[in-house]
């Protein structure tokens, strides 16, 4: 339960002060008091400008300490340098929560970091939260509260509504309110978080989930900061029946170097936060179209159990346009019901196997459209329904859409696309809380985010074995060589390939050695051995071998010359159906996460990869397989040998268990996990383990 004190004076506070408030109408800090009066906020307000008697025709005062009443939330509009005293006002007369305007912080670089780290440190000492930098404010639609520099603001009327936002852009801020009003929805509650250098988004979900007013949460999101706080508040809000919808920016390269740029994020690739929210029950879309018109497929509703849709269209080219972008995602489409095919078969109109019913020869007429769409709804074989209009949408809205709202309470989300503009048609269904989408690529992202949206993943407790805890308490931090990391895999419980070790390339060969073998130099300063030459595969026989440790062992000293050497492992070659890369990385944003993909020295430039947050149960690692594309023919496709599927699955649990041994793993990788014959096991041939750093620095201390 969130802290109710804290969620009112963040979400709805009772009094206002604007420090730094300006009389120049023509600035932005002049903005929140415009609007707090332009849009009707009933609660004190107090503008405070120590040079100045009045603002904008209301009095001025000149401190917090000269107010008449305690302060709920303040909106800070100063310098940065002035900031800090700002928050030293706040403490000294106990104001709950400050919101911050100004920029230069983390996203400034370690000098602007070290800045905010000193300003957060000082607010917690006096009791203040803080929310931003870079924050443009807050609005509270149902009571009027504009306390924002965003000028989307200028809009005469707000339409107060069930959705939140919380963005770390102050732009997408007004970006969201505006294309949402557009469409006739409504918003409670909106925030811009900026920097999030202490209030959390993840905070702000847990306030909103006990928000009467808010019905689904949006979030606009740069990267994932204190990821535990928002899996917590989202597993709180899909239990109360509030979904939580996320847009974040960050897919490519380029987009993670903004994020770094705008606000001092650093953030992780994009499928672990692709996996972070579906473990955690958040609804991701792809479009911001879809971040603001998918809450209404949403509302009432639970997770589906297939990923199957049904589409009935009055139009075959605008039916076209979803179909095209949901088949692309995966989504399968359920062929019509019988109770349907006879229904249209009366009218001569036949459908069959394609993916659409095209009732375009009859229209929008009331005594087929509307049962044929009832047919879909209660058809069992799909989870969702699409329907497409034409022409009719633009001038003729009662016609087009009243058969979609007169079963506005069916158990089956229906989302509604129409071909033209058709704004009547879009605010008409948003007012009966039907899900409207203006482009086809809007609604195939709100139909595919629905369709795989899950309940949260169970989460794992326990620990790691003793041997394991104790392999990791006696050795230091950093890279570990391959033969202590195969220990680490060995403690899991993952079957390591037979191997001798020699000291280097001058040691005598060991007996009983199986050829052909694989040769590689053992060295903690050198994890990518074929970059280094350090390997060698297919080594005939023992003449062959002396040669070939002799060029690897002088090959890495070339690549690497300060590397130091450990010795040389050698393994008779292992064959199997598949080579498989099993890892396991704590990521900056989200934490720990399992990654399966295929395997070999290409496995990076494939990408055919699921990652899942870790630890992960058996269920979920056969999902993993299922998957990963590189795999169908383990998984017997086309009637080829299957592959010990239930060891695959069997390691990648063992392996993502590494999340609960305390963070001392940073990375850990099998590359090539060898996938034998069904019944015949996983078998790992290469091993990387990275710990924590601070383990060294650990046990220096203990002495």
């Amino acid at each position: 339960m969130a802290d109710a004190e804290l969620a009112r004076a963040v979400l709805a506070p009772r009094n206002v002060a604007l420090i730094g408030a300006s009389g120049d109408p023509s600035k932005n800090t002049a903005r929140p008091l415009k609007y707090l009066r332009k849009h009707g906020f009933k609660g004190g307000v107090f503008p405070i400008n120590a040079r100045r008697d009045e603002v904008m025709g209301e009095r001025a005062w000149p401190d917090l300490k000269s107010l008449p009443e305690p302060i709920d939330h303040v909106y800070a509009m100063v310098p940065k340098a002035a900031v800090p005293g700002v928050i030293e006002a706040c403490a000294a007369v106990g104001v709950k929560v400050v919101s911050v305007y100004a920029d230069g912080f983390a996203e400034a670089g370690d000098e602007g970091m070290r800045f905010q780290q000193e300003m957060i440190a000082k607010a917690r000492r006096g009791g203040v939260r803080v929310i931003g930098p870079n924050s443009m404010g807050l609005i509270n639609v149902h009571e009027g509260l504009g306390m924002t520099t965003n000028a989307a603001l200028e809009a005469p009327v707000l339409t107060p509504g069930p959705l939140a936002l919380i963005s770390q852009s102050g732009t997408a801020l007004g970006g969201v309110l505006s294309r949402g009003q557009a469409r006739g929805l409504g918003f409670s509650k909106l925030l811009s978080v900026g920097n999030e250098s202490d209030l959390s988004v993840g905070e702000i979900v847990d306030f909103l989930v006990d928000d009467p007013q808010t019905g689904a949460i949006l979030l606009f999101l740069e990267t994932i900061r204190r990821a535990d706080d928002l899996a917590a508040a989202a597993r709180r809000a899909f239990a109360a029946g509030k979904p939580v919808l996320a847009y974040k920016l960050g897919r490519s390269d380029a987009g993670r170097q903004m994020a770094v740029s705008h606000s001092g994020a650093l953030a992780g690739p994009d499928a672990a936060a692709t996996a972070f929210f579906a473990a955690n029950g958040i609804i991701r879309v792809d479009t911001l179209e879809g971040l603001v018109e998918t809450p209404n497929l949403l509302a009432g509703r639970r997770p589906g159990t297939s990923r199957r849709v049904a589409v009935m269209t009055t139009t075959g080219g605008g039916a076209a346009m979803v179909v095209d972008r949901l088949g692309l995602a995966g989504i399968e489409f359920s062929p019509p019901p019988e109770t349907v095919v006879k229904r249209l078969g009366a009218l001569d109109i036949r459908v069959g196997g394609a993916p659409v019913i095209d009732v375009t020869m009859v229209g929008a007429r009331p005594d087929v459209y509307g049962p044929t769409l009832g047919d879909l709804i209660d058809d069992p074989g799909s989870d969702a329904v699409v329907c497409v209009v034409g022409s009719s949408a633009q001038f003729r809205p009662e016609v087009a859409v009243a058969p979609i709202i007169e079963r506005k309470q069916s158990r089956k989300p229906v989302a509604v696309f129409c071909v033209p503009e058709a704004g009547q048609s879009l605010a008409t269904l948003a007012a009966a809380g039907l899900a409207g989408f203006r482009t086809p690529e809007s609604c195939a992202d709100g139909v595919r985010a629905f369709l795989e949206w899950r309940a949260p993943s169970e989460q794992a407790v326990g620990a790691v074995s003793k041997e394991l805890s104790d392999i990791l308490a006696s050795t230091p931090g950093g890279i570990l060589d391959e033969a202590m990391s195969r220990k680490v895999f060995e403690a899991l419980g993952v079957e390591q390939a037979a191997a001798a070790v020699i000291a280097g390339p001058d040691d005598e060969i060991p007996d009983g050695l199986i050829y052909p073998l694989a040769a590689k130099v053992m060295s903690a300063d050198l994890p990518h051995k074929t970059e280094a030459g350090a390997v060698a595969l297919n080594i005939a026989d023992a003449v062959g071998l002396r040669d070939v440790m002799k060029r690897i062992w002088q090959a890495a000293g070339d690549y690497a010359p300060t590397a130091r050497l450990t010795g040389i492992l050698l393994q008779p070659m292992t064959q199997g159906l598949a080579e498989v890369l099993l890892g396991y990385r704590v990521d900056p944003e989200v934490g720990p996460l399992v990654v399966l993909g295929v395997g070999g020295i290409m496995a990076e430039v494939y990408g055919d990869v699921a990652v899942r947050i870790a630890p992960v149960d058996e269920v979920t690692a056969r999902a993993m397989i299922d998957e990963v594309k590189g795999l169908a023919p383990i998984r017997g496709y086309r009637g080829l040998p299957r592959g010990d599927i239930d060891a695959l699955a069997a390691a990648v649990v063992v392996v993502s268990r590494l999340a609960l041994a305390g963070g001392d793993v940073e990375e850990a990788e099998i590359n090539p996990l060898i996938v034998r014959e069904a019944g015949k096991g996983v078998v790992a041939v290469d091993a990387l383990v990275r710990l924590d750093e601070k383990l060294s620095e650990r046990e220096s201390d203990a002495f």
